[in-house]
């Protein structure tokens, strides 16, 4: 087993962890804001910054799941021209579309790093009761999406070096091993 394919499944384990640890996010958080809806309703008390935690859970768990969603095959896809193709070009054409994914990730990752930096620097806080420093939540968003990046990187190594090698059926197998399977259970 070479390197790359190590590491994409090491990164297919982690992307899974962190899938689990931002749905376990999002259900402390339907607690929180459950029992602020029921204290409000029966004591006339409202719990300070729920909704604010809410989002930040919300943006968290979407940012740990896209790697997660990535290997799973769950991003859109269109796929009415890509069935009738022969398997080189099929191939080609995913691992073109893995280096978009690359390229608009490293974009979006750049920039949230330069936004998460200047809300550091300049010791931004959210406009709420909380005052919550905004790095912490943009540096945890980040890390969702370089969990990403990685991933995505990996698969774009590994899928170009098959497709060089003319191993077109596993170049296609290997961006879509999981998509074919049907199985999308954490």
């Amino acid at each position: 087993m070479s390197y790359l394919t190590s590491a994409r499944i090491l990164f297919e384990r982690l992307s899974r962890m962190a899938a689990l640890a931002g749905l376990y996010v999002l259900f402390a958080t339907t607690l929180l804001v459950s029992t602020d809806v029921v204290v409000r309703k029966v004591f006339g008390v409202a719990f300070v910054g729920a909704d604010e935690l809410g989002g930040y859970a919300l943006a968290l768990a979407t940012s740990w799941a896209l790697s997660y969603a990535f290997f799973q095959g769950s991003h859109i896809r269109v796929n009415v021209l890509h069935m009738t193709l022969q398997p080189r070009t099929k191939a080609w054409l995913d691992v073109l579309a893995v280096l978009t994914t690359v390229v608009l990730i490293g974009i979006l990752a750049w920039q949230i790093w330069i936004l998460a930096f200047d809300s550091w620097t300049f010791d931004a806080v959210s406009n709420t009761p909380l005052r919550v420093p905004m790095w912490i939540p943009q540096f945890i968003f980040l890390a969702g999406v370089l969990l990403f990046l990685i991933s995505a990187l990996l698969v774009l190594l590994e899928s170009l070096g098959l497709a060089l090698r003319g191993k077109y059926e596993e170049t296609i197998s290997l961006i879509e091993e999981d998509e074919q399977s049907g199985e999308y259970t954490l």
